[in-house]
């Protein structure tokens, strides 16, 4: 939180413009989460084929908090608001895990979190960002078109994210057990400054003015908050009980699943034709109340 904060405070007294704040998150996106990723995964890549409970676990743990989140909307908090219900189905898988859960995990964790971390996105990427934007384009269009199919699976398949968890499973595969020591050690050194780097930019993303606003955007959004950080994580521990995997997996996948939304969301909310100031403003609150959320899942899953 006080990495957080300061790359707020940076961005609140001028020394970092939008702009710069765009550049260390795409940099973070595209230079320095992929040579982590891959080299993770390729350490892991075994382990990821090897854990078919968590696939399913995942798949309708994704399902039923999307269901859950579309009813809540439409019949109860955003009656007749087509743009928030969309928004609010499409925003309640997507964890905050790049910017955020991964630092915490490293932290909490060490390397055997990362470890887990890793297990657990080279096994979620594809469904989540499938389920989220195909749940979003169906309550906008009232059903996905084909060119809109395409082009989410287009869009997944060209994620440098996705790209570098499918590579290192594939040399995993072929039995590559290590990188050659150059290379390994450049890529080391770039994953490394992934936890400061993204603090940083997140602390930077938010928009926050003052406790009043904070207030007001955690009054406004409190029920896909709600979803996002109790009910969804709750709904993944459970699964994972019913198809068992190792308990330091079940603790990082549950603890993934707990992070505040993703500071993504506003900017597809807005791509997509959705309430994207309300989902900037879920972002930020979700974030805020993470304060509270992360250590208290943390706590109960016995990680700290």
């Amino acid at each position: 939180m006080i990495i957080i904060i300061t790359g707020n405070l940076l961005r609140a007294r001028g020394f970092y413009s939008r702009n710069d704040i765009d550049t260390l998150t795409k940099t973070l996106y595209w230079v320095i989460l992929p040579p982590l990723l891959f080299r993770t995964t390729l350490e892991s890549g075994r382990e990821v084929l090897s854990q078919p409970n968590l696939l399913i676990s995942l798949n309708i743990c994704y399902i039923l908090t999307i269901m859950i989140a579309w009813g809540g909307a439409k019949y109860i908090f955003h009656k007749d608001n087509r743009l928030r219900i969309a928004t609010a189905a499409f925003s309640s898988i997507r964890a905050n895990n790049l910017y955020l859960g991964f630092p915490v995990m490293y932290i909490a964790m060490g390397d055997a979190g990362l470890h887990n971390a890793s297990v657990y996105l080279a096994v979620s990427t594809i469904s989540f960002q499938l389920f989220s934007i195909t749940a979003g384009e169906a309550i906008l269009c009232g059903r996905p078109s084909f060119s809109v199919s395409c082009r989410i699976l287009r869009n997944i398949a060209l994620n440098p994210l996705v790209i570098s968890c499918v590579g290192g499973i594939s040399l995993a595969l072929f039995g590559v057990e290590r990188l050659p020591r150059e290379l390994d050690e450049a890529m080391r050194l770039m994953g490394s400054a992934a936890t400061a780097v993204a603090l940083l930019a997140l602390g930077g993303t938010l928009e926050l003015s003052g406790i009043g606003k904070v207030i007001r955007m955690i009054r406004s959004t409190w029920p896909d908050s709600a979803i996002k950080l109790l009910i969804h994580p709750a709904l993944m521990w459970g699964l994972l009980v019913l198809f068992p995997v190792p308990r330091p997996l079940l603790q990082a996948t549950v603890m993934l699943s707990s992070m505040p939304s993703a500071v993504n969301c506003f900017i597809l909310a807005k791509a997509m034709g959705m309430d994207w100031s309300y989902a900037a403003d879920l972002v930020a609150s979700t974030t805020v109340l993470g304060i509270i959320s992360i250590p208290l899942w943390a706590y109960v899953l016995g990680i700290v």
